[in-house]
């Protein structure tokens, strides 16, 4: 399927549109029956609205947050032979970068981190992402690369430029570790994306030693937790798009 319509598709079923669109829908029904059938309306704003709430976006959050902070001791056991950092995204227009494209702060965590696991373990590095709409623009991976060695003085042994998804990254990535008899990884991500992506690098035959990063969690909750927020509907819309991700996936690969 071609990878602009998976992502209509994705889009349209994430809360904000499909709440939108369910509303829309109750809307007009409700119009058109003379003020019957109000539940159509009430109930596709009552989930925006809780999805909006932090205590409920925080919840589905960690749902998702499967793997904790990386154990030290587990490296000492699997003695992994690489660090692999997935890409989280990209933005055009980096005018103050005078470049067309830069990381998106997602991508930019993880590069963070790796940079940091990468001294601290000595182990090389391989960056994984592609450019998901426009093969023209610089692919993730060497966005990642570029500023891994550049910014932060961690050189980078493998590029894997190509992929578009979490499953690519993973199929891809063990193609190029191969070559070097690489089989044992820590793998980087946000922890909310961890889960999905540690079951698409372990299917491809990887062992696999998560270094989740950006955890998020309700420290206290007070007033503020039952106030709407932009930023706790998009952690919402987040924890749901992994829960949908790892769907797909099963029922595709």
């Amino acid at each position: 399927m071609d990878i602009w319509i998976i992502y209509v598709i994705k889009t349209l079923l994430l809360p904000l549109a499909s709440l939108l669109m369910a509303s829309f829908f109750g809307f007009f029904y409700v119009v058109k029956n003379e003020g019957k059938g109000g539940g159509f309306l009430l109930i596709p704003l009552l989930s925006l609205l809780l999805l909006s709430l932090p205590i409920v976006a925080l919840f589905l959050a960690e749902s998702q947050q499967q793997y904790p902070v990386l154990d030290y001791s587990s490296i000492n056991e699997i003695s992994p032979q690489a660090i692999v950092v997935i890409g989280g995204g990209a933005s055009k227009n980096a005018l103050e970068y005078d470049a067309d494209i830069t990381l998106k702060d997602r991508t930019l965590q993880r590069v963070r981190y790796t940079a940091y696991l990468a001294k601290k373990t000595k182990l090389p590095v391989l960056v994984s992402g592609g450019s998901v709409f426009d093969q023209k623009n610089e692919s993730e991976a060497s966005l990642m690369a570029g500023v891994l060695e550049k910014e932060f003085n961690t050189p980078v042994r493998w590029l894997e430029p190509e992929s578009r998804n979490t499953a690519e990254n993973a199929l891809y990535s063990q193609k190029i570790l191969a070559n070097d008899m690489v089989s044992r990884i820590i793998l980087i991500t946000h922890a909310m994306h961890m889960g999905r992506a540690v079951e698409q690098f372990k299917r491809v035959g990887l062992t696999v030693v998560p270094a989740p990063t950006v955890f998020l969690s309700m420290s206290k909750i007070d007033i503020f937790s039952f106030l709407p927020s932009a930023r706790a509907l998009e952690i919402s819309s987040m924890a749901i798009h992994e829960w949908l991700g790892r769907l797909w996936y099963k029922l595709r690969y």
